[in-house]
């Protein structure tokens, strides 16, 4: 009860790092020779993260204060959707995967370093909007990448609203 009187500390938030994690996987391959040189999405989803997080820099403070919080965003994993027909001679079979975000956080203290909080959050294209675009000139014709930045960006924006719901829930 004597928790509601006591006065809240008014922390300030400052930026730290934004990343997007280079990819390792095979689908790279399959989603770098889909998009037929149109677009990076690594750069792409930098410059959204930017856009997202406008934030005062880190760097910018000489002296940080006890309330001085860092913000370090990161891009570990993401991946554009497509579909493959893989054939075998007589066997064939569809190779499918939706479009996929993650990004995770961290909150820590600019003057100690030491790290309060982690989260992360990872948003994927459901099944029916999936089948929806799948069906599409776009699709059939091949004249663009199936899935593209700005479905990432959609995707983005959806998994850093709900890592920022978890970061509040915390402060």
């Amino acid at each position: 009860m004597l928790k509601r009187f006591r006065k809240k500390k008014k922390f300030s938030i400052y930026l730290g790092s934004l990343a997007v994690a280079p990819r390792s996987d095979f689908k790279r391959y399959l989603d770098e020779w889909a998009a037929f040189g149109h677009e990076d999405l690594d750069s792409a989803l930098r410059k959204q993260l930017m856009e997202i997080f406008e934030l005062p820099l880190a760097s910018s403070l000489d002296q940080p204060k006890e309330t001085d919080l860092g913000l370090d965003i990161v891009i570990p994993k993401f991946q554009s959707g497509d579909m493959w027909d893989i054939s075998l001679g007589d066997l064939g079979f569809p190779l499918a995967w939706r479009p996929k975000v993650e990004v995770a956080a961290r909150i820590y203290r600019l003057d100690t370093g030491k790290t309060l909080h982690t989260a992360s959050v990872t948003a994927k294209l459901s099944w029916r909007q999936y089948f929806s675009k799948l069906f599409t000139w776009r699709t059939f014709l091949r004249f663009k990448p199936m899935f593209d930045s700005s479905d990432l960006n959609v995707l983005l924006q959806r998994a850093c609203l709900g890592l920022l719901e978890k970061l509040r829930k915390v402060a």
